[in-house]
């Protein structure tokens, strides 16, 4: 026999009107009644579009990522689907492409239908993203990037220490004149990155103007560390050393690099974030630092699970550090 409206919003605690709008879209309902709904519809054993709770849809993880090519991603994903599998999630994928209706839906349809869980492995800090993620009704985790002032779970790389051993490492070599590849993107990652990048050079006895005035903004792709080597030949640079965040980044700058042998690029010292998989010779100007990827995307699995089980448990905020690899070049 059909469940009605009425029976769930008895269940609930809540009008008919308001089940209606969570079944329709539960980004228009204050998150604590969605959850009341959801709750009370698992409970009752419905599902909005057929009647019937699809059971192995409580078994799906959804991931959002908005650039499958990103290399770091590719490890994010593979510790997520790793875990899932021996938990016994099925992984569903959104590419969003950074166009956040793709978001939207695929978020939606993982509360209508009961989802264990979703992992934003990219995440904007716009005010709608903001309101996408507030309508969420399932367990939510952060992973790799967490949106300032949201009270969920995350599990980061703890960017501003990163940057202070990253800084730290090539002071103690003998480098003063430190530069940073940043990206041209704002993100909480990028603000400690270079909080950290500045306050090391604080440290090692750089003025802070010329600290701040050391940080590049390209963009966070192949094109963007090449365009980096070109300006530092175009305007004579005389930085010693830099550090990069980005792999992609790191693998124009090498390209730059190569085709520019004798020029002063060439004697630079790069200290990069992320080694990128597709640079497979020694080269000896070349350091990375790595983060654990694939053993970040299964804590962020463990981490949901915990939610799920623990709806009021404390906020988990899980850091990782990247660990220096000089040998790895």
């Amino acid at each position: 026999m059909a469940v009605t409206q009425k029976e769930i919003a008895r269940r609930a605690g809540v009008s008919c009107a308001t089940v209606s709008r969570v079944i329709r879209d539960p980004s228009l309902v204050r998150r604590q009644l969605a959850q009341q709904v959801w709750t009370a519809m698992r409970e009752l054993g419905v599902e909005p579009r057929d009647g019937e709770l699809a059971e192995h849809k409580r078994n799906d993880l959804l991931v959002v990522v908005n650039d499958f090519t990103y290399s770091l991603y590719g490890g994010f994903i593979a510790g997520i689907a790793r875990t899932a599998a021996e938990k016994g999630l099925n992984l569903v994928l959104c590419n969003s492409g950074g166009d956040l209706s793709v978001e939207r839906a695929s978020v939606n349809n993982a509360c209508r239908s009961g989802y264990a869980g979703v992992i934003f492995v990219t995440a904007e800090d716009t005010t709608e993203y903001r309101e996408m993620v507030a309508g969420i009704t399932i367990p939510v985790v952060f992973l790799n990037r967490k949106i300032e002032g949201l009270d969920y779970d995350s599990v980061l790389l703890a960017h501003f220490e990163t940057a202070r051993v990253a800084v730290r490492h090539l002071l103690e070599q003998g480098h003063r004149r430190i530069a940073m590849l940043s990206t041209d993107t704002d993100s909480t990652n990028t603000r400690a990155e270079q909080a950290g990048f500045v306050d090391a050079l604080l440290q090692g006895g750089v003025p802070y103007p010329q600290a701040q005035a050391s940080i590049f903004y390209y963009p966070n792709t192949y094109r963007g560390g090449y365009d980096f080597v070109r300006r530092f030949e175009q305007e004579k640079l005389d930085y010693t050393a830099l550090y990069v965040i980005s792999s992609e980044q790191t693998v124009g700058l090498v390209l730059g690099q190569m085709q520019r042998p004798d020029s002063a690029f060439s004697r630079v010292k790069i200290l990069a974030l992320n080694r990128s998989p597709v640079l497979v010779r020694p080269l000896p100007s070349l350091t990375t630092m790595e983060q654990p990827v694939q053993e970040m995307g299964r804590k962020a699995v463990e981490v949901l699970l915990e939610r799920a089980a623990a709806p009021q448990r404390e906020r988990m905020n899980v850091q990782y550090n990247a660990l220096l690899d000089p040998g790895a070049f």
